[in-house]
């Protein structure tokens, strides 16, 4: 039998993502998505119209300002503790398994069973784009910064939701009543992992898409932090270290999904 996975995730001004973002994660076997609205005043609402209406997706409508995600977060889990996982992740970040079609298998195979999988980062910068093009973002950026480069120790955490769980210092690391692991067992402490590792499940982060799409994350702000960021930040995610196309063995099915609602 599966195992139930849902998505908790805050979002505010992303609409032109969230068709592709939630196509994909159906694709990858995601049982159900509650998007947390931070006051957006894009087309947010009526991209997510048809998946409200289906209930695949529950939209919150969640108007506090910055920091919200934390927040957003402990409502969640005071309202859906049950025996399934919840991935706590962001409109820019595909969680995926390069070796199963769906998390859930991927999640059989962890060999040590944990009350929660801290997820390593697979960081994408512009590759070379300057501009936003309507193509699904995990079809135009295919650079990425190496394994073995720190930043991608960060982790997102996966966690099973039959258990006490709460809301840390940091929106990435939660306390959980048996601890955080990574994918091979390894006990994880923080928002960071001593090691890098996604051969079971991997989070493709799309730091910046293009030029022209930075800025306009930088210009929404931070749902994570009230201090503002500067686009100097973001240069070193531009290296072109990898280019892995991992992602794209779903391509086919995400276009097809994606053309089939317009």
């Amino acid at each position: 039998m599966s195992e139930q996975v849902r998505i908790c995730a805050v979002s505010k001004n992303e609409g032109r993502y969230l068709c592709e973002w939630i196509f994909f994660h159906q694709i990858v076997g995601v049982d159900h998505i509650t998007i947390y609205d931070n006051g957006s005043t894009d087309d947010t609402l009526e991209v997510l119209r048809s998946f409200v209406d289906s209930g695949f997706v529950d939209l919150i409508d969640w108007p506090m300002p910055s920091p919200s995600q934390s927040a957003a977060y402990q409502h969640f889990i005071e309202g859906h503790r049950g025996p399934y996982w919840v991935a706590f992740i962001d409109i820019d970040e595909f969680l995926f398994s390069p070796v199963f079609p769906t998390i859930s298998e991927a999640l059989s195979a962890i060999p040590h069973r944990s009350s929660a999988v801290g997820v390593n980062w697979a960081c994408f910068g512009n590759s070379d784009h300057q501009a936003y093009s309507p193509e699904p973002v995990t079809e135009r950026f295919t650079w990425r910064l190496a394994s073995t480069n720190p930043v991608n120790t960060h982790i997102k955490s996966l966690i099973w939701m039959g258990q006490d769980v709460h809301v840390g210092n940091d929106p990435h690391f939660f306390a959980v009543e048996h601890g955080t692991f990574t994918e091979n067992g390894d006990p994880i402490r923080g928002p960071l992992s001593n090691s890098h590792s996604s051969s079971l499940l991997r989070l493709n982060h799309y730091v910046t898409k293009s030029d022209e799409e930075l800025a306009g994350k930088i210009a929404r702000g931070r749902a994570d932090l009230a201090q503002s960021r500067q686009l100097s930040e973001f240069d070193g995610y531009h290296a072109r270290e990898v280019d892995d196309r991992e992602i794209q063995r779903f391509l086919p099915e995400l276009k097809r999904r994606l053309e089939c609602f317009v």
